[in-house]
């Protein structure tokens, strides 16, 4: 199944994560951080080098950890991290087999009739910052939703507004929301149900209200 691929693609790349250790400095890193932002209880990082190729969007949130002792703030690394990853669900624009243009096809007749179609997964995992005694990351799945990020007609978005915008825009904006809430960490699915529903349902709009 595709979401099973999905899944698998991203616990890989969490597995092949390696981080600095005390003492010891990482190797072999499969990603790089393009940005990182700092907020009142954690960081996010935009991460690049998640090669698979329905990868949109990589984010990472990393929490922080005040000494009880003074009151200075200081970071430390927290046993988990939260990773956000946004994939593209459709047949891929290179795929030029006969399932895939027939795919592409029988999408583009439902498009037509005004029907809805998830272009898109948003995933959410936890992922322990280093490996554990056995070499191993520990690796949750928090939240996952299939999403429509094809723009909406009746908007009348521009043309430049496509549905890998959207998508992008929706995980840049469930990742700021991390920066807003004490411990996204313990967050649970129907948490981040609501924190994603309202995040796709503005998005759009939002495009529209910049162009």
């Amino acid at each position: 199944m595709l979401f099973d691929r999905i899944l698998e693609d991203s616990l890989g790349f969490i597995r092949q994560t390696l981080w600095s250790r005390e003492g010891q400095t990482a190797t072999n890193q499969p990603f790089k951080t393009t940005k990182s932002i700092d907020g009142e209880f954690g960081f996010i990082h935009l991460l690049d080098g998640r090669t698979t190729p329905r990868a949109i969007r990589t984010w990472m949130y990393s929490p922080k950890r005040q000494q009880l002792n003074s009151a200075k703030m200081v970071v430390v690394s927290t046993p988990m991290d939260l990773h956000i990853y946004m994939d593209f669900l459709g047949p891929l624009r290179d795929t030029q087999t006969p399932k895939a243009i027939e795919k592409k096809k029988e999408i583009t007749e439902k498009r037509q009739q005004g029907i809805s179609i998830n272009t898109h997964r948003l995933q959410i995992l936890k992922a322990s910052h280093f490996v554990n005694a056995d070499g191993f990351y520990d690796c949750e799945l928090v939240f996952w939703q299939d999403i429509d990020c094809y723009p909406s007609p009746h908007l009348n978005l521009p043309k430049r507004v496509t549905a890998k915008t959207i998508a992008t825009k929706v995980a840049d904006t469930l990742a700021f929301q991390c920066l807003d809430m004490a411990n996204p960490l313990k967050a649970k699915a129907d948490e981040w149900e609501t924190v994603v529903s309202e995040i796709v349902s503005t998005v759009q709009s939002t495009l529209r209200a910049a162009s």
